[in-house]
């Protein structure tokens, strides 16, 4: 009598989640929703990852709001990552290690937008965040920037939770949708806040650096100089306190935030900073939270 183990009706395993095969020219939109049940659920994680481009799994499960408070979560969520992934709605890289905000390593599931979800969200063309090479899924050089503003967010959202200030607006590269500046600055992230302790508005420019950009460099840091410039130049712009946003605000113009990984950024970034005129703070990243907390407590008093 056989004592192998029968699967229960309806259960998959791993090895069915592997993405259908056909011929390229099917490959459509219309092909993708007629194979998968494209839920209310499924549709916010493709906004989701339309609007922040690349996420691991406990952020996705963090941003979506169907996620997140339930025993089975992630389970859940997984199951649908996989039905999206199978049909090129998403694409998916497993057990990579990602580097969390605390500083330890994470192997983890990272998420971005596949070829269909690209069509689902009306882009023009198709950015392959996940790749293959030589057998192995590669993601981009960015990744780790990326997934930094992301964590960001999250710090940011659960300590404004803390202080009674809701997070009004989070707009992750920013530059076409809030500036639209004929210099092209493109602030990794602005932000408006609402202190519900006194009925203000704050506003907020994000820039996350990871320390790449001008490496080696103590002194002189050309392409942060330019990108600064770019802030000053708005700043001057008397189009911007035209703007809602800014008559809302407590700060007409947002206050800029410098959230770095690299120490020798200090003494001379601040300097350049100040040197233009802009509000600012400058600080590593593991004093982000305390610097946030501080400026918050600044604007009320």
């Amino acid at each position: 009598m056989s004592t192998a183990k029968r699967e229960e009706p309806g259960r998959r395993t791993r090895r069915d989640y592997r993405r259908k095969r056909l011929p390229k020219s099917e490959l459509s939109l219309d092909w993708a929703k007629a194979n998968v049940d494209l839920t209310e659920r499924k549709k916010k994680m493709l906004e989701i990852l339309a609007q922040r481009r690349l996420l691991t799994i406990e952020q996705l499960e963090y941003f979506h709001p169907d996620f997140g408070h339930q025993s089975q979560s992630q389970l859940l969520l997984r199951r649908d990552i996989n039905k999206l992934y199978e049909v090129y709605l998403v694409d998916k890289a497993l057990k990579k290690p990602i580097i969390q905000w605390d500083g330890t390593v994470k192997k983890t599931m990272v998420i971005s937008m596949g070829e269909l979800g690209s069509q689902y969200a009306g882009w023009a063309k198709h950015h392959q965040r996940i790749k293959h090479r030589d057998g192995q899924v590669v993601l981009p050089a960015t990744a780790h920037h990326i997934l930094r503003i992301h964590d960001m967010e999250i710090q940011t959202r659960e300590l404004m939770k803390e202080m009674g200030v809701e997070v009004k607006a989070w707009a992750y590269e920013c530059g076409n949708r809030i500036l639209k500046h004929s210099n092209g600055l493109n602030p990794d992230v602005f932000c408006m806040l609402y202190d519900q302790s006194n009925g203000k508005h704050y506003t907020l420019f994000l820039e996350y650096d990871t320390g790449k950009d001008d490496y080696g460099r103590r002194k002189k840091f050309p392409n942060l100089t330019k990108k600064i410039d770019r802030y000053r130049e708005v700043k001057g712009w008397k189009d911007w306190y035209e703007r809602p946003i800014s008559s809302a605000s407590e700060n007409k113009f947002p206050h800029i935030f410098f959230v770095t990984e690299e120490p020798k950024r200090f003494p001379e970034l601040p300097k350049i900073l100040e040197s233009r005129g802009l509000d600012h703070t400058v600080c590593l990243q593991q004093d982000y939270l305390s610097q946030l907390e501080k400026f918050i407590q600044g604007m009320r008093s």
